[in-house]
Order: C-alpha cells, then structure tokens, then sequence
C-alpha cells in the first residue's frame, strides 16, 4: 500500500512540475517554433533591396523579449520597443511525425487537417505582404527556410533565458509594434486628445474600405483584438484569417466590424462617436 501511494505521490508530484513548468514559460519551447517544413514555392516573397536589407538587419541587431502568445504564434518585442517578431507554434500548425505515419483513417484525416490549417494561414500571411503590406505594419515575412541570408537573434523567453536563434532555419514575420486601439483610444480620451482620436478613428474606417477595394476578406475582424495603432495610424496586427475575393466595398459590413466600437465609444465620448458613424457614412 505505501508502495502505491508513493508511485501516486510521485505521478502527481510530476505533473504539477509539468503544469508549473508550462504556466511559468507560457508553453514556449523552442521545439515549438521549429519545423521540418520543406520548400514551397508558394511561400516564397520578393528579394529585399540593399536598402530594406540594411533596415532589417539593424531591426533584428537587439535582443526580442517575450510578449505574449497568439493561437498561430509565439510574439517577441524588440528591445526598443518599436517591432515584433512572430514564431509560428508549429505543434499547432503541423502534425507530428508520428501522427502522419499511423496506419489509421483518423491519423491520416488529423494530420491532413493540420496541414490545411497550415496552407492556410500561410496563405493569409503572404496575402498580407503582398496586397497590404504597409496597413499591417508587416516588414518581413519568412515562410521558406533559406542558407546564409539571416543572422542569428538573441532571443529571450519568460524566464529571461537567452536562446540563439538561427533566422535562416525559422519561419517568422517582423512587424511594426503598435497599441491595441481600445486602449489607446482610452488614453487619447483621458488626455483630451480628441483630434488625434478622430484621426485614428478616420484612418481606421479607412483601412477597413481599403480591404475590401483591395479584395481582402477577413474571417476575424475584431477591432478589440486585431487591430493597434502607431500614434493615429491604425495598422491590423493579426491578419491570420484573409481570404480573397472580388474587390468591392460593403457600408453595412463596415457597420458590423465597427459596432462594438460604436457602443464603446456612446459611452466614454459622444463626440467620437458621431465621428465614427460620420466618417463611415461619408465612404
């Protein structure tokens, strides 16, 4: 009987290690961002210019902290506060190798799944970069392992651990860091900041009108959680769910995406609000 009882002690004591181990480092792993992905041409993107060359290897010449985890990556900040670096989780993104080569039905309907997934959301990622690019503050985007072209980034997980990050052997993307809107917009009204609000409530209608003329459709337009601002200029910061379709412009879709917004705003700033609805109906 003591002999079970210390297996049991033992078993739990083990898996409150774990669990601990896992809130502590929420989930990252190394061996989480990493890939036996092979090429694809589809994934691949245009030569960056000497110039865009320089610019990113001065933005990748600084340690990237932990930030926080999304449902398609693992987010690190720049020391100096002004980008992003996203690792894909590929645990979630890919099936593992075991599961591709089980001789089950499920097996196989599990791991063509993920790979869908994955098809998919790389396809929104390149959609981003190439049609709208400079509205997701995206810089770079690495979808394809490539030898020699990337150094090495300092990168520094929850509990201050430094990894060594060969670049070339990772798929990622670089970002422009920006301030989640609602927040932001709370502080511009706090600080009476009204003109810049308006700004940043103009140029975000805007951004969303942009889409649609540029035949971008989005599964996931949740203004509290996908879109930031860099001082007034609104940029979408997850844009994992694009899709394309003919290009045309839709008010009362607009409407939607916005509505939450509008309530928000009946509430804290009147003013604003009328701003909103003023700018949409103005499209």
């Amino acid at each position: 009987m003591k002999h079970l009882l210390k297996i049991a002690l033992f078993v739990l004591g083990f898996f409150a290690v774990a669990r601990f181990c896992k809130i502590q480092t929420d989930s990252f792993t190394i061996a989480r961002i990493s890939s036996s992905l092979t090429y694809n041409p589809t994934w691949d993107v245009p030569p960056l210019s000497p110039e865009e060359t320089a610019d990113l290897k001065k933005t990748l010449d600084q340690p990237y902290f932990y930030l926080s985890k999304g449902a398609q990556a693992f987010v690190f900040a720049s020391q100096d506060g002004q980008y992003v670096i996203k690792f894909f989780r590929h645990h979630h993104m890919s099936a593992p190798f075991w599961l591709k080569h089980l001789p089950f039905k499920w097996a196989r309907q599990s791991a063509l799944k993920k790979k869908s997934k994955l098809a998919k959301d790389f396809s929104s990622y390149k959609i981003a970069y190439d049609r709208f690019k400079n509205q997701t503050g995206l810089l770079f985007l690495h979808l394809n392992k490539t030898s020699d072209h990337y150094p090495t980034l300092d990168l520094v997980d929850k509990l201050g651990i430094h990894h060594p990050i060969p670049l070339d052997q990772y798929e990622f993307l670089i970002q422009k860091r920006a301030s989640l809107v609602y927040p932001a917009l709370e502080t511009m009204i706090q600080n009476k900041d009204i003109a810049q609000a308006k700004e940043a409530l103009s140029g975000l209608v805007h951004l969303l009108a942009d889409r649609m003329h540029q035949g971008i459709f989005d599964k996931d337009p949740d203004l509290n959680t996908n879109f930031g601002l860099i001082g007034t200029q609104p940029i979408q910061i997850d844009f994992g769910r694009y899709k394309t379709r003919a290009p045309g412009f839709d008010r009362q879709e607009i409407i939607r995406i916005t509505d939450h917004l509008h309530q928000w705003l009946m509430v804290r700033s009147p003013e604003l609000d009328e701003h909103l609805r003023h700018t949409i109906n103005s499209l």
